[in-house]
C-alpha cells in the first residue's frame, strides 16, 4: 500500500505540474501590451499617445483583458483589427529583418573591437614594450603649450 502511494505521488505531480504552471502565469495587463503596440493614427507607441484613437485602442485592449486573453492573443486581435502596423516590433522577414540584424551586428562588432583592443594592450604590456619616444622638438613645444595654460 505504501509503495503504491510512493509511486503515485510523482505521477500526480507530473499531472498537476502543467496546471499549476498555467495558474502561476500572471494575467495580462494594459501596460504590458501598451509598450509593444502603436497608435495607428499617430505612429507612436500606444503608451505615449493621447489621441482619441489611442483611447479606443486602449479600451479594446481592456476588453480583451477582461475576456481573459493572453498578451499574444490580444496582439493578434489588434493586428486583425488595425493591421500589421499596430505592432511596435518589425516583421521578422524581408526588409524589416535589417532592423533586427543591424543592431545585433553593431553590438557584435563593438564587443569584438573592444576585445581586440584589450588583447593588443595586454600583449604590449606583457612584452614590456614601452611607449614610443617623443621627438625632443615636439616635447619642448608641448611643454611651451602646456605652460601657457598654467595659472
Amino acid at each position: 500500500m505504501r509503495l503504491r502511494a510512493v509511486l503515485a505521488l510523482p505521477a500526480l505531480l507530473l499531472l498537476l505540474g502543467p496546471a499549476a504552471a498555467g495558474a502561476a502565469d500572471p494575467q495580462t495587463n494594459l501596460p504590458d501590451v501598451e509598450d509593444e503596440v502603436m497608435c495607428p493614427i499617430c505612429g507612436t507607441l500606444l503608451e505615449l499617445s493621447d489621441s482619441p484613437q489611442a483611447e479606443r485602442e486602449r479600451q479594446f485592449i481592456r476588453d480583451q483583458i477582461d475576456q481573459g486573453r493572453s498578451k499574444d492573443q490580444i496582439k493578434d486581435a489588434l493586428v486583425a483589427q488595425y493591421g500589421d502596423d499596430v505592432l511596435a516590433t518589425p516583421d521578422s522577414g524581408g526588409f524589416d529583418l535589417t532592423a533586427w540584424i543591424v543592431p545585433a551586428l553593431g553590438i557584435l562588432l563593438g564587443v569584438l573591437g573592444v576585445g581586440w583592443a584589450i588583447l593588443k594592450l595586454a600583449r604590449r604590456r606583457a612584452s614590456g614594450e614601452a611607449a614610443p619616444e617623443i621627438d625632443p622638438a615636439e616635447a619642448s613645444r608641448l611643454e611651451r603649450d602646456m605652460s601657457s595654460y598654467d595659472l
